[in-house]
């Protein structure tokens, strides 16, 4: 068998409401935004379509790389309201009931879905049949995982790829990471950096939300909105807090954490919880530069 090599990662962004029925007998497929924990700035957007596009196009990536890469969907109990259910658990189900029924049934119309996602869905179909794949084969062993603890995006990188060590034993040589376009830079430019992770060995996948009957005026508003806010609320902070130990950041992440998790990941420097880094880049030289056990050889 080949060695699992690839982290596939997919950062979660929600929780889906699985215990919903809908009143006309429709079967819930995350497809309307009421299945979801939504905050208000995620309904404009579609955000719960994208959000389910990111899983099945991680899944469509995997069918091709199966045997060398590991599927990872990360993110933590962040809802109270939601209970214990994960935002990474969420995605797994979701993505395996729609797999599930899309392997069982000739039409695989689902109503809000866009061509994209129905497209994503008759080629992963395509796929396991051409491959002889059924759904168990797919979801069970390690080729898809979860990741329950991550409370932003940094944690998203950092912590999938110490759980990819846990499932296959080894670090992964390669990451691709499926997500918002809009958060690329984020996760390339800052926190990759940030733990010294290779950006040559690093791709990122972009499928960003796509408002409903919009102009294209209203799309370049809506787009050059997306990226000034990510400017403001994300890369000017983490610019300054690469590592989210200080208060905006910090606080953030508290207020995703009812649930009071903490990542079993302590043998790394990066995981003493509480610590205040004051300077970055001197923290990044002393500790983390070609330390790390996937930081590249020394030159």
């Amino acid at each position: 068998m080949d060695e699992k090599k690839e982290l596939i990662l997919v950062p979660c962004h929600s929780i889906w409401k699985s215990s919903i029925q809908p009143s006309d007998g429709r079967v819930n497929f995350g497809q309307s935004p009421e299945y979801w924990h939504l905050a208000a700035f995620q309904y404009e957007g579609n955000d719960h379509l994208a959000f389910i596009k990111h899983g099945l196009a991680a899944l469509k990536l995997l069918l091709k790389k199966r045997h060398r890469a590991t599927v990872i969907f990360s993110g933590s109990q962040t809802k109270k309201e939601a209970g214990v259910l994960s935002e990474a658990q969420s995605y797994y189900f979701l993505c395996e009931r729609l797999i599930r029924n899309a392997m069982r049934n000739d039409n695989l119309e689902i109503p809000n879905f866009d061509d994209e996602l129905h497209t994503l869905l008759q080629e992963i179909k395509e796929m396991m049949v051409g491959q002889n794949i059924d759904v168990d084969d797919l979801f069970c062993g390690d080729s898809i995982t979860t990741e329950e603890f991550s409370l932003d995006s940094l944690d998203n990188l950092l912590y999938s790829i110490y759980r990819f060590e846990e499932v296959t034993g080894k670090f992964p040589q390669r990451i691709t990471i499926i997500g918002f376009a809009f958060k690329m830079e984020r996760f390339i430019s800052y926190h990759a950096k940030a733990i010294d992770y290779p950006k040559a060995c690093i791709n990122y996948i972009g499928i960003d939300p796509k408002p409903t009957n919009y102009s294209q005026t209203q799309l370049s508003k809506y787009y050059n909105d997306l990226a000034e806010m990510e400017r403001k609320n994300a890369l000017s902070l983490f610019l300054s807090d690469w590592y989210a130990t200080k208060d905006a950041l910090f606080t953030k992440k508290r207020s995703r954490n009812p649930f009071k998790r903490t990542a079993p990941y302590a043998q790394n420097i990066l995981f003493k919880s509480g610590t205040r880094i004051e300077d970055d880049e001197r923290y990044f030289e002393m500790n983390i530069k070609c330390k790390m056990p996937w930081s590249a050889p020394r030159e």
